[in-house]
């Protein structure tokens, strides 16, 4: 098995290829929404697909079946992340390195999402 640091800079290298090379196909459409049918902006838009996500993961379980899930939900994170930052106008990261009040609601919601999952148990 390998070693938890090394788990944890593939998974990293394994969610930052797909964000760039998902932000290459869309156009950048997470964090410059087209807003042809949809008026939210980037950070509300994010917020609304990390609660599609979660709600995934509540009616689904955590499975082979909603494995992309996760990835989905931590790849939205960053982009939350990164949304927050450019729209406070923050060019270096380690401005912007505080955790945002989005970022602290979406972390409660899959607390309370997963309390909610052992209860059933």
């Amino acid at each position: 098995m390998k070693e938890t640091e090394s788990l944890i800079k593939e998974v990293c290298k394994s969610v930052q290829k797909l964000l760039i090379q998902k932000n290459k196909n869309y156009g950048d459409s997470a964090i410059s929404p087209s807003n042809i049918f949809c008026r939210l902006s980037a950070i509300d838009s994010i917020c609304a697909r990390i609660d599609d996500k979660l709600m995934r993961i509540q009616n689904k379980g955590i499975n082979d079946e909603t494995e992309d899930t996760i990835t989905d939900l931590i790849g939205y994170l960053i982009l939350l992340k990164v949304a927050i930052i450019k729209e406070e106008g923050q060019s270096d990261y380690y401005e912007a390195i505080d955790i945002d009040k989005s970022i602290l609601e979406a972390y409660d919601s899959v607390n309370y999402i997963f309390k909610k999952k052992k209860k059933k148990k």
